[in-house]
Parts: C-alpha cells; structure tokens; sequence
C-alpha cells in the first residue's frame, strides 16, 4: 500500500543528482558495517555495474511534459533528480505518454500508471530500469490514474468509471468499485476499507468504501478531488487537492474537514518533514505553507501528478528474515516504546543499534553474548544519551557474526 513508506515524518533529505536514464549520476555517503559512513567517488558515473547508492528515502513524483519520474526531499520538497525518463529508442520498451502514480509493491518494485498508454509499467528499484508491463489495454484499461495496492492485488482506477482488481500481471480479478462514480484515486487504509476520490461530474466527492468495494459514506463534497494522501502525523487524518475547487483539504475519516489552503488547479499533496506541504499542478511542484496557502518556493517546473514516498532499495536494505535469525517489532509505527523479539538459533555475540534515516548512529540497544532461543529487547525512542529523538523512520540493525537484519521502524508523538 502507498502508506506503507509514507503515513507518518521522515527525517531524511534527498541532496542533489543527476539523472542518467533510469539511474542517478552520483554516488552518496554509504552506511559500512560499522554504522559510519565513508566518503564516496562522487564525480563517478553510475553504470549498470557500480551499484546505486541514492538516499534511503525519497518522494517520487511523475511528470507528463517531459514523460518521467522526478526525485524530491520528503524534508523541503527540494529537487533530487530524475529516476525514470521514457524510453525514446526506435524499439521501446515502454512508452510514458502521461504518467500520473508511481507507488512501491510489495515486491519493492515501482509500478507507475500512465493514463494515455492505458498501462501499468514495473521498474525495478536498484536502477530504475524497466521490467515488465503488468497491466495494459489488452486487459480492457483505459484512462488509468491513481492506483494502490492492498496486499499482494493491485487496484486501478479509470475514467470508465471502475476501480480494477488484479492479483498479478495481466490477471484480472474483478471490478471492485463499478457503481456509477467516476474515481481519480484510491488510498487503502490498515484495515482493508478504501478512500477514493470521485470526479463523477454532478456529485463529486471524497468517499470511503469497506472491503468489499461496496459504498459506506461519501465523506465531503468537493469539485474534481485529486490526490488522497495520509496527513503522516495523524494516523487518521488526510489530505486531498482539488483540480476544479483549487484547495487542499484535511480531513477525517467520518468526513469532518479540519481545513482548507487555497492551491490553483490541485493534482497531488503531501505534508513535508519541515511540517508545510508539497503540492503539484500542471506548472509544476510547490512547497506551501499550510497556515497561509502563500507558495514558499517552486521546487520544480513542469506538469506534475501524484506525490508518493519509496524506498530506494540501493539505499539501506531492509532485510528479510533469515534462516536461524528472525527479528519482528510492534507496535510499528510506535509512540512510547518499540518491542523487538528476536530468536536465534545458536549461542553467540548480538548486537541491536537504533540508525537515522541518514545512516547516524542513535543508540546501541545491546551487545553481549546470547543463547539460543527467543529474547525481547524495547527501545523508548531516545539516543545514547537518554535525550528524545525527533519522530520520524529510523532503522532498527541486528546483527550476528554471520547475519545482518535490518528493520524499519517509525516513531511519532
């Protein structure tokens, strides 16, 4: 799901790059064994066999003027650099017309919606180079726009007035959403139940839909509702811009608008780490301030669509579960303290440290000799010196001499 890397602040800024078809031109500080990071060939052009090193969080935005995906800071908005451009070669591969939601898989690739090629295209998430088409025209899209997932099924919305269900590459399942509303986008929340924008036309509105697909309330009207976005600080707060009614409004889940902030010709939105908003429209991406609506700065010139947060997977790695080693935390997101549980299956040294976002070290948990079997660590969200951190992604790293887990975990006030 799209809020699985963005429901809450991020501690981390982009920097700048260089795009380089489909990979960036430089090379970043990289996290070493030791935690630290060591200064890097920054001038080295980045081929498919020097691997990436792009920060570790990043909000991607698609861009139809010039057919491609842009890089921002999730802390100001500022312009990274481009991690996807369309493929111009006499035989392409895939052909960006206009590119409207990229979002994360569960697979940690990147699935990006084009609305006039009627196609879901994969990119993978070291290089930005192309995989496969998942979905396309063959399997009846058309005018596709926002897209989600919700486990391992993806969800399509179209200007044909459905929301399309798919459990794998060119596997149709159903039409969860075909009730006469016209949707723009859709945001699966923990619990299965979906809000999506409707531009029906005489009745558009912001709506919220149970497992089912079937209707449970439409939440508040409003003219050409784009984007819907976790407001990331409030687990059940939202936010949507508006094309049509040029606002962007937060919201909650039984429909009550907390605010309104004029924005001309709204598509996508998200609240920045610096606490003002990042907003896009057809000259480009803003960062607003949220109590006046006056634009701060314009971070980029061109038609800009929606707003999503990734993890770059050339950045640090979150690891799975290895054979002999599982570490799980909950509750993650956390306020007061994150439990780890941890079992190994033989004797030896581990050792639990708390990283940034940019790869600093918070705090070490643990670090002794343990015994087979399960064991529980918790951390109360300060660093070394008992002060408390900022809330934000931090990276929870378990290691034994053979193994390393990395896990992501994210704190809020």
């Amino acid at each position: 799901m799209k809020k699985t890397a963005s429901m809450f602040f991020l501690a981390m800024f982009c920097g700048t790059a260089l795009a380089h078809t489909g990979a960036l031109s430089k090379d970043i500080e990289r996290l070493e064994e030791n935690g630290e990071y060591d200064a890097v060939n920054t001038s080295k052009q980045i081929t498919p066999s020097t691997p990436l090193k792009p920060p570790v969080l990043c909000l991607f935005i698609p861009e139809s003027t010039n057919d491609k995906v842009c890089m921002f800071s999730p802390l100001d908005g500022s312009y990274c650099g481009d991690f996807i451009i369309d493929d111009t070669s006499s035989t392409p591969q895939y052909d960006l017309e206009t590119p409207i939601n990229i979002i994360q898989g569960p697979d940690n690739h990147f699935y990006l919606s084009d609305q006039i090629s009627d196609a879901v295209y994969v990119f993978d998430a070291d290089y930005g180079q192309y995989l496969f088409t998942y979905a396309d025209s063959s399997d009846g899209l058309n005018n596709i726009r926002g897209i989600d997932f919700r486990g391992d099924h993806l969800f399509i919305t179209s200007g044909d007035n459905y929301v399309a269900e798919f459990d794998g590459p060119h596997s149709f399942v159903r039409y969860f959403i075909q009730d006469g509303s016209d949707p723009f986008d859709i945001l699966f929340m923990e619990d299965g139940t979906a809000l999506v924008s409707d531009i029906q036309g005489t009745t558009d509105n912001v709506r919220h839909y149970d497992t089912s697909g079937t209707l449970i309330q439409e939440l508040f009207s409003v003219d050409f509702p784009e984007q819907i976005q976790y407001y990331f600080e409030y687990c059940d707060t939202f936010l949507n811009n508006s094309f049509s009614d040029a606002q962007i409004t937060t919201f909650l889940l039984n429909g009550s608008i907390i605010d309104t902030i004029p924005f001309t010709s709204g598509r996508g939105v998200y609240r920045l780490m610096n606490g003002n908003l990042l907003a896009t429209n057809g000259s480009g991406v803003f960062e607003v301030n949220p109590a006046t609506g006056s634009i701060i700065e314009q971070e980029y010139t061109g038609s800009a669509r929606f707003i999503e947060l990734v993890v770059l997977a050339a950045g640090i790695n979150e690891d799975n579960n290895t054979v002999g080693f599982t570490v799980h935390t909950s509750p993650n997101p956390f306020a007061k303290c994150v439990d780890i549980h941890f079992t190994i299956s033989g004797s030896g040294i581990i050792k639990a440290t708390i990283y940034s976002a940019l790869g600093e070290k918070i705090v070490t948990l643990f670090n002794c000799h343990t015994h087979p079997g399960g064991h529980h660590l918790t951390w109360d969200g300060t660093d070394n010196r008992g002060q408390p951190v900022s809330e934000g992604v931090y990276f929870l790293k378990m290691k034994t001499p053979e193994q390393t887990i990395t896990k992501k975990v994210i704190f809020v006030r």
